[in-house]
């Protein structure tokens, strides 16, 4: 009996499983697997962890059941069971133990038996072990981190007093709501400000935070008070709002009507960190938490505590479901002796990376802040490892064009044109002082080349937090952090067009700027797709298709529409399209709108024009959409002297309106070469009166030149001369 090829592979790789299990733990194999976590050989593992495995490739689902594909057991804690989970990507495996590891203990696993992925094939399994953190843990699993670089408090900064608000706003706010104000210099980018407010030197107070979307003069379009800090308020770029909530210790997300819809916290044990998140194109999100873990210290640096608290970085990536399907930590991959300041070593507490922001390049790789380092790193997404640190102790970068270090930077993110941007908040700068840089990556050379940076004049510094964000017109908004103003708005020339000022004591985590409410695309026709300038048109339809899948036709608020901005729809004219089939009419695939001609006409512009159609969503989002229409200037109409044929319109507006002679019937227009263009009849209801549109039989507008209109039948006469000119 001869067994299928895959039948046989089955049993090798059950037979390598099984002689894996045998072999001692000192001789444990290396996975080939392309991403492990947690790292083989790895230590202080939480003991809520899970296993994450991806082998590369897309895996084969029906490989997943039926064999051993993981074998999991603590040396204390003896066998584990759990549940297996393949990933929405196809390509990650997770499993999650069905109860806890003890402290202390190493784990061991065998992984990937009888599996298959399309780019491998059949995947060896592969053995390894990592090791759980030990009981001490358990004293610090609820300790706070200190705020930013390891004070207890904030330093002061002056703000300087604000005027008091203005009565009538006054009198519709909180009365703890934050005093603002905003000035406007220049021509802000389209959008509204995003921003919190974050108090300062107030150790043991509880403040309540406002999530704030403010217009242009600092006035709030949208607040919400939360019961404490409220940090990275955001629009994603699924056009949610996202936020961290100090007191539930999680990231919420809203939707366009402000209600909350999801939420994001970190998996494996570890508490979520608030200071970013970063939704996917995919779904997923990345996350960040502290890890706090007790190290002798009097081992690694001098002057260092026997019993330090230590705390590292985790990063993480869940996936639709929620799974940490991608974990990537500091201990695995960075050295506590990284730290920019080596004499933070010998504090009772050791934060020695400090990440502040997470960023994804276009293939997936992760860009991460570490405040404490003076380091920005890029991971690999598919590996784990780190592909370059820029700055820092550990810098593997030339910096072209820029003598000043970055220190103690924020919020590094890149920019379509793979540019590099942060907010260097320059503690370690002498003088201190803040600026917001750009810097040209060149990843082959290793060099990082200042392209633009701004500082305040005079320069401000501000200690902490920050951010900057380039807006689409190419202006750049800048949160100063700790300082005042709070946060500037620029020009690519320099100039300032807007700042945002709080009380003293009082500033924003980070300040953004967004077209709110969400503009979602729409594909625009319009008919009819030619218009002449004062023709006695009456209605022109648009036709509103949603562009992608962010909303579908049934969402459209046809009333709402509006023509240019300004033009409101016939109110009677609204008509809603169906595909071919549907019979029971509850998918439509469009919406026309009609609009009224009349208050079109200041807005149109001879040649190729294009309309803009806005309106409102029922998610409470907006759709635009452009649609295209030709437009012509206004026909001018001059009668010939004489004849029997009288015009009776107003000189250079069409139709042409015409009186014919008694017992006539038939008129035809004729070009000055004496081709027919059109010939129609008189109705006898009509006593002798007619009217041409300057179009032929097609529908098809005539060009300039002059034209023929005569009687056809009945008593003839001169034919009348009709000059179009477009």
């Amino acid at each position: 009996m001869v067994l299928p090829a895959r039948v046989l592979a089955f049993a090798f790789a059950l037979l390598a499983a099984l002689l894996l299990v045998a072999v001692p733990a000192a001789h444990a194999s290396t996975p080939s697997f392309e991403f492990v976590s947690p790292v083989p050989g790895s230590t202080l593992v939480l003991p809520e962890t899970n296993i994450i495995l991806r082998p590369g490739g897309i895996v084969d689902a029906s490989s997943i059941f039926g064999g051993a594909l993981f074998q999991v057991s603590g040396s204390s804690s003896g066998s584990h069971e759990g549940r297996i989970r393949l990933s929405d990507d196809g390509q990650t495996l997770t499993f999650q133990p069905d109860r806890p590891f003890s402290y202390g203990e190493e784990v061991t696993c065998v992984a990937g038996s009888g599996l298959w992925t399309d780019t491998r094939g059949l995947v060896l399994p592969g053995r390894f072990t990592f090791t759980i953190a030990g009981p001490e843990h358990e004293s610090v699993r609820d300790f706070v981190p200190p705020f930013e670089d390891g004070a207890d408090a904030p330093s002061t900064f002056s703000g300087g007093s604000l005027p008091p608000r203005a009565g009538a706003l006054a009198e519709s706010l909180p009365a703890d709501f934050p005093n603002i104000r905003a000035s406007v210099y220049g021509t802000p980018a389209p959008g509204r400000l995003f921003v919190t407010d974050l108090h300062f030197n107030v150790a043991g107070i509880r403040f309540p935070s406002y999530l704030m979307i403010l217009e242009n003069n600092g006035n709030p379009y949208f607040y919400r008070q939360l019961s404490w800090t409220a940090l990275d308020f955001k629009m994603q770029p699924n056009g949610k709002l996202t936020y961290f909530d100090g007191d539930a210790r999680a990231f919420y997300e809203l939707n366009a009507h402000y209600d909350v819809v999801d939420s994001f916290r970190c998996g494996n044990g570890y508490t979520t960190d608030s200071h970013d998140l970063v939704l996917l194109p995919n779904g997923h999100a990345l996350l960040m938490a502290y890890d706090t873990q007790i190290v002798d210290m009097s081992l690694i640096a001098p002057g260092g505590r026997f019993g330090a608290r230590v705390i590292g970085l985790i990063i993480q990536e869940l996936d639709q479901q929620k799974n940490v399907v991608f974990q990537w930590r500091s201990w695995d991959h960075f050295e506590i002796t990284d730290i920019w300041d080596p004499t933070l070593l010998a504090r009772s507490v050791v934060d020695y990376a400090h990440g502040n922001s997470i960023a994804a390049d276009p293939q997936g790789n992760l860009i991460i802040s570490s405040r404490h380092m003076s380091e920005v790193t890029k991971i690999s997404r598919s590996t784990g490892e780190i592909l370059w640190r820029m700055g820092g102790r550990k810098n593997q970068f030339t910096f072209v064009n820029d003598p000043i270090p970055v220190s103690y930077q924020h919020d590094a993110k890149l920019l379509p044109n793979g540019h590099l941007t942060l907010f260097d908040n320059g503690n370690y700068h002498v003088p201190q002082f803040s600026r917001a840089v750009e810097y040209a990556i060149d990843e082959t050379e290793r060099t990082a080349t200042l392209v633009w940076q701004y500082r305040l004049q005079p320069d401000v510094f501000g200690r902490l937090v920050g951010s900057v964000q380039r807006l689409p017109n190419g202006n750049t908004l800048i949160c100063w952090g700790a300082t005042s103003p709070s946060a500037t708005e620029v020009a690519p020339d320099g100039s300032i067009v807007w700042d945002l000022r709080f009380d003293e004591n009082v500033t924003t985590y980070r300040a953004f700027r967004f077209e709110w409410p969400p503009v979602r695309p729409a594909t625009i026709a319009l008919n009819p797709t030619t218009l002449t300038l004062s023709a006695r048109a009456t209605l022109l339809a648009a036709e509103i298709r949603p562009a992608d899948s962010t909303f579908v036709a049934a969402d459209v608020d046809p009333y709402s529409a509006r023509l240019n901005g300004t033009v409101p729809p016939d109110s009677s004219s609204v008509k809603w399209g169906y595909a071919p089939g549907d019979s029971l009419k509850l998918n439509p695939t469009d919406v026309t709108v009609r609009f009224p001609r009349a208050p079109l006409d200041p807005y149109l512009v001879v040649g190729l024009d294009k309309l803009v159609v806005t309106g409102s969503l029922n998610t409470g989002e907006l759709f635009r959409g452009i649609g295209e229409i030709r437009v012509y200037p206004p026909l001018r109409v001059r009668p010939a002297p004489s004849g029997s044929l009288r015009l009776e319109s107003t000189p250079g507006v069409l139709p042409v309106s015409l009186a014919a002679p008694a017992r006539a019937r038939t008129l035809a227009a004729y070009d000055v070469q004496g081709r027919l263009v059109k010939r129609w009849q008189i109705s006898p209801q009509s006593a002798g009166r007619a009217t041409w549109d300057g179009r032929a039989p097609s529908g098809r507008a005539v060009g300039s030149g002059v034209y023929l209109i005569r009687v056809e039948d009945g008593v003839p006469g001169p034919a009348l001369k009709v000059v179009i000119v477009r």
